[in-house]
């Protein structure tokens, strides 16, 4: 039984709203090539930009970059195929041939073992040369661990019947590919019945594309949970607390819009096979939900700064009228003291009746003043 092995590690870094284009994309060649010795990349495709049978995105590879994609020959692990992606979603591959399930799950903890040192360097050096071009950001802490294969994905190729897992054969999407050819769609395996060998690239093509959705989803949705947490470690009296957490909630909300832009723009390019191994993906793990969950979680984020930036712009303007209430009765003291001197001092030309005659006139004016403005703010 051929199967072909797909696991999803991720990086210490992920892409940023601030940059766009090829600058990544160079740079994360040039670091993959560092870090990965006898790293051999694969060409980025046909010479000629007018086939247009060749279906790459070159609107994603503008926002973000290209991946950079090769083999890498590993000692007791063998061959393995890479794919290193600017939004920090990375990929190894291997073909195998079983006899049966237990020997698949013996290989799988073999590659692992072997592998997982290798991955853990190769992050390391990436991340760091990555993150000293300033062309990405940090993981924030919230996502899952970086540096080590997160989970196998099993394609099995006309596995007998016997050998076909229940997550395919009872709880899987089926979808018809063309013709007689079928794929069965499940939670960490997919199954492939009658599928000329040369549609292959295009099944695990869409399954890599459906795994990067859920896991920048799953990694959004982590995001979000945690600052929405967060919140309740800041001082909502301070002015500064609140502009912070706006700040950061923003340059959230347009590195998550980005990196949808980037896959919606290569998901048009996932063709034939391959859209229809995503359809089946999407449905099984229910995509949509988790979507709108999402959009839920960040609008209430939004929500909830909203509210408490109000509340602190109301405070700091009753903190403001209140002191301005304290001055204007201090003034309004010195007036009266004021009107006390002008009315009792001898040493003036005018009497005493033409005196009072004035303090009577400035207070009368006064009261009025007072009790107009008081008039039209009940009016209001």
């Amino acid at each position: 039984m051929q199967v072909v092995l797909i696991a999803p590690f991720l990086m210490r870094f992920r892409l940023c709203a601030n940059t766009f284009g090829g600058e990544v994309g160079r740079a994360l060649r040039e670091a993959v090539t560092a870090a990965v010795p006898g790293f051999s990349p694969q060409a980025d495709g046909p010479d000629s930009p007018l086939l247009f049978d060749y279906h790459m995105s070159t609107g994603g590879s503008r926002l973000s970059g290209k991946r950079t994609v090769g083999t890498v020959d590993l000692e007791g692990a063998g061959l393995l195929w890479c794919r290193f992606e600017p939004s920090g979603y990375c990929y190894v591959m291997q073909t195998v041939e079983v006899p049966d399930k237990e020997e698949m799950h013996r290989r799988e903890r073999e590659l692992v073992e072997r592998v997982n040192p290798h991955i853990a360097r190769w992050t390391e050096s990436v991340s760091e040369h990555m993150l000293a071009t300033g062309l990405v950001d940090p993981v924030e802490g919230a996502e899952m661990d970086p540096g080590r294969l997160l989970w196998w994905h099993r394609v099995l190729m006309d596995p007998p019947r016997g050998q076909e897992p229940g997550a395919t054969r009872v709880y899987g999407v089926e979808r018809q590919i063309h013709d007689d050819a079928y794929v069965r769609f499940g939670d960490g395996f997919t199954t492939l019945v009658r599928l000329p060998r040369h549609r292959i690239n295009e099944v695990l093509e869409g399954v890599m594309a459906a795994t990067s959705e859920w896991i920048a989803v799953d990694e959004a949705n982590r995001l979000v949970s945690a600052r929405m947490l967060g919140l309740n470690d800041t001082r909502w009296n301070r002015v500064a607390d609140v502009d912070r957490q706006f700040t950061a909630s923003l340059k959230l909300s347009k590195d998550l819009a980005l990196r949808d832009m980037v896959r919606l723009e290569e998901s048009r390019y996932t063709v034939n096979a391959g859209a229809v191994v995503v359809d089946a993906a999407m449905e099984r793990w229910a995509m949509d939900r988790e979507r709108g969950v999402l959009e839920v979680q960040l609008q209430s984020l939004r929500d909830i700064l909203d509210f408490h930036r109000n509340m602190t712009q109301y405070r700091r303007d009753e903190r403001r009228n209140r002191l301005l209430f304290v001055f204007t009765a201090i003034a309004l003291f010195q007036s009266v003291l004021v009107w006390y001197d002008f009315a009792h001092e001898s040493n003036n030309t005018l009497g005493p009746a033409e005196r009072l005659a004035v303090v009577s006139a400035i207070a009368v004016l006064t009261v009025v003043v007072v009790v107009s403005s008081l008039a039209a703010r009940r009016r209001e």
